[in-house]
């Protein structure tokens, strides 16, 4: 269920506990082709969920997938960072799910389209990738630039560490088609204070907590395990 918003989590919860609809069956039921993220786990095996599933909906299997889901609900609660807002409190159109190691964010149709607001021309790499922040502070300042940038430029994906995943710095990954953004994001949001290895674009303010822009990294580059040296310093 780790595509699964958690509030569709949730909502599938209730809709267990009331069973005042069959609907609850078709929710439950394993996919025919279930995510690679899934079928990826150790312990999961796909013929065998399928083989489990009745027919037709009974008492038992209801109270087998509630427990189930009750139980996906708790496990995501507890590695979910508590200074992360309450999903309903979330703006429209960006839906937020927590699997074991991320909470992720995506935008949902409801959101209004947005443009870019700077030319691809100002790219320096044109492949996909994500945009990296630190901070040794609370994440919910790093849910506040999801939140901003989602509602004013066309990115669509991120996410954040939970709770167990993260390093002492929380990393904030916001996706998109290449680095034209790069100066603008580091501007708007970089409050550090300046040291002999990296400099900074905007005045340190102490009383407002510390984010360390650290530039755009492509998806190739992740698939072969390079890291500058600024990012291996904050992920240590």
């Amino acid at each position: 269920m780790g595509r699964v918003s958690d509030p569709e989590l949730r909502e599938l919860a209730r809709s267990l506990r009331e069973d005042s609809t069959s609907q609850w069956f078709e929710l439950v039921k394993p996919p025919e082709n279930p995510h690679p993220t899934v079928t990826k786990l150790p312990d999961y095996d796909h013929e065998e969920e399928l083989a489990a599933v009745p027919e037709e909906p009974t008492e038992s299997y209801r109270q087998q997938a509630l427990e189930y889901v009750e139980g996906v609900i708790e496990a995501r609660d507890s590695v979910r960072p508590d200074s992360l807002q309450p999903a309903s409190e979330l703006p429209d159109g960006i839906s937020r799910s927590t699997s074991r190691q991320w909470v992720w964010y995506h935008t949902t149709d409801s959101i209004q389209e947005q443009t870019d607001d700077r030319p691809r021309s100002l790219a320096e790499t044109t492949d996909h990738g994500k945009y990296l922040f630190f901070t040794p502070d609370e994440m919910g300042v790093l849910e506040d630039i999801i939140v901003e940038q989602f509602q004013s430029r066309p990115f669509d994906s991120a996410k954040v560490p939970t709770i167990p995943n993260r390093k002492p710095d929380a990393v904030l990954c916001l996706y998109y088609s290449d680095d034209r953004y790069r100066a603008d994001l580091r501007e708007t949001y970089q409050n550090e204070p300046e040291d002999d290895t990296y400099g900074v674009a905007s005045p340190y303010d102490p009383e407002q907590p510390i984010i360390k822009p650290r530039g755009f990294k492509t998806d190739s580059a992740t698939r072969r395990n390079e890291y500058s040296d600024e990012f291996r310093q904050e992920s240590e």
